[in-house]
């Protein structure tokens, strides 16, 4: 490879493969594997706050239960307000999983592109 290429000399060197093909198979797999990693880490997040929530559902159901008291409406309407921004939380990483999920499979599609043009 000629030298003005020194990020996938840094590569070919790595994998110990000079062919071009082998060089973006390997920078297609390096990227997919990013993404799945990603989907994983926000998957884990929202299992996070889900669990959250139905706990502070559960806490806002026992306040509900205790009756309705002046101590007691701010709290609630804390832990209502912080239930809805989970949530929120919680469809915007659903979303971000997603969008992971697509631009892996776009990825692991142009390595398959990538192996039959061989």
């Amino acid at each position: 490879m000629a030298p003005k290429f020194p990020k996938c000399q840094k590569i070919a060197k790595k994998i110990g493969n000079r062919r071009i093909d082998k060089i973006l198979q390997e920078i297609f797999r390096r990227e997919k594997e990013g993404y799945n990693c990603d989907e994983k880490e926000y998957n884990q997040r929202v299992e996070e706050l889900e669990a959250r929530v139905d706990e502070r559902r559960g806490i806002i159901v026992e306040l509900e239960n205790y009756g309705f008291d002046s101590v007691v409406d701010e709290p609630l309407a804390i832990l209502r307000a912080a239930v809805q921004d989970d949530l929120g939380e919680i469809a915007r990483l659903i979303q971000m999983a997603h969008v992971a999920n697509l631009r892996a499979t776009e990825k692991s599609k142009m390595m398959k592109k990538i192996k039959i043009m061989k």
